[in-house]
């Protein structure tokens, strides 16, 4: 693999990486807000769940009894958008396990969310509502999946209504904690004490603090809701109208109540999956960044240290061929002719031991010079008398 190669594909990590990393902190953001709107919300339920119950023990009519269940139907929650790890994998493997073996006949399935439609796509009685869950929940959607069902229940097409939904699981969880003198601010508040007592006799859920969720799959039943009749001295209440009416009114308004905190759990469980997805996908990006940036420091230093090589031989090689041409030139001995045998034997005896001489030849000149390719050393009386004459004033009038 080239260095380019390498290079590229870690900018393009990086740049997978600051996609994902973005969609890492408006989950978590995200998630933080729609679970403090379900903190927010859960007082208010918890206190018409109350009067409801109240209202039920109070009532004598046949308006809350409940029917022997012989069909359901069934709202299945899922995303719209992915990087959400096995969220919906887990969640579908739970309703197909409820659809196997059902004490019920279905009569009709609820999807919401294309990942669930994609999944339960060839299924018969099916009813799909995309786009709920994208980056808000649609509530205009969930309002009209809401009225659609209670319609059905109501006409008695089915008996019960359940829905499948993963759900937020804290590991740390914190409550809020007021000190004793904002319990003392609030209790001087005048106007405020119906507040007050209902802020004490509905508590609220565990608020996180620097944790995030995760999520587990649960079937809850919906529809008939689970509200047993209660009685307390201490409630005081006076409704004024039809008592049916004004019961319908109040248990239409706690469905909604209990379908808005359905969607909000699941949506909230949704945010925290995607936040612990992309936080593992950053971790791998990482993992592989590392990796591949120790293949490129490795092939670096493989290509320096090649280079080191080759320059290496080259100098080697020079050296070699240099040494081979010495040890290989040979030489050639020019002596005068009126050397005598003795002085040409004696000039070989002391020049040999560093040049090899191939041959000898004699000239008509005075002294002896050494001849090959590359340089000449030249002993001879014409070359001394021309390199001083050179050497004196006005060598040019010599010459």
């Amino acid at each position: 693999m080239r260095l380019k190669d390498i290079d590229d594909k870690i900018n393009h990590l990086y740049s997978v990486k600051k996609y994902i990393n973005a969609m890492n902190l408006i989950s978590i953001n995200r998630y933080r807000r729609y679970y403090a709107q379900l903190s927010a919300q859960h007082r208010y339920f918890l206190r018409l769940r109350e009067v409801l119950e109240m209202l039920i023990y109070l009532h004598r009519g046949d308006l809350f009894l409940k029917r022997k269940e012989k069909n359901l139907c069934l709202i299945l929650l899922s995303t719209d958008r992915g990087f959400v790890g096995n969220f919906n994998e887990i969640l579908i493997r739970t309703v197909s396990d409820f659809l196997k073996h059902p004490p019920l006949e279905v009569k009709k399935v609820v999807i919401v969310g294309r990942r669930g439609a994609q999944q339960f796509k060839n299924m018969e009685k099916t009813e799909t509502y995309t786009g709920v869950f994208g980056k808000d929940i649609d509530w205009g959607k969930a309002q009209e999946i809401f009225y659609s069902i209670v319609r059905d229940y109501m006409a008695g097409h089915y008996d019960a209504v359940y829905v499948a939904l993963n759900r937020p699981i804290f590991r740390q969880a914190m409550r809020e904690e007021k000190t004793e003198r904002e319990v003392k601010k609030e209790e001087a508040q005048v106007g405020e004490i119906f507040y007050e007592l209902f802020k004490r006799a509905t508590p609220t859920l565990p608020v996180a603090v620097g944790t995030v969720a995760s999520y587990k799959p649960q079937i809850v039943k919906f529809i008939p809701p689970a509200l047993e009749g209660s009685y307390s001295e201490k409630s005081i209440m006076n409704f004024e109208g039809d008592e049916e009416f004004i019961l319908m009114e109040l248990l239409r308004l706690y469905l909604y109540f209990l379908l808005r905190q359905i969607f909000l759990e699941h949506f909230s469980a949704e945010l925290s999956a995607r936040f612990i997805k992309t936080r593992e996908i950053m971790r791998a990006i990482d993992k592989k960044v590392s990796q591949l940036s120790f293949e490129r420091n490795k092939l670096r230093q493989e290509r320096i240290n090649n280079e080191l090589l080759d320059l290496i031989n080259i100098y080697t090689s020079m050296k070699e061929r240099l040494f081979k041409d010495m040890q290989d030139e040979s030489y050639t001995l020019e002596v005068s002719k009126d050397f005598t045998e003795e002085a040409v034997d004696m000039i070989l005896r002391h020049l040999g031991r560093r040049f090899h001489f191939k041959k000898v030849i004699r000239r008509d000149m005075s002294g002896w010079r050494v001849l090959s390719r590359s340089f000449m050393y030249d002993l001879t009386l014409e070359s001394f008398l021309t390199r001083l004459l050179r050497s004196l004033p006005y060598s040019n009038l010599w010459v």
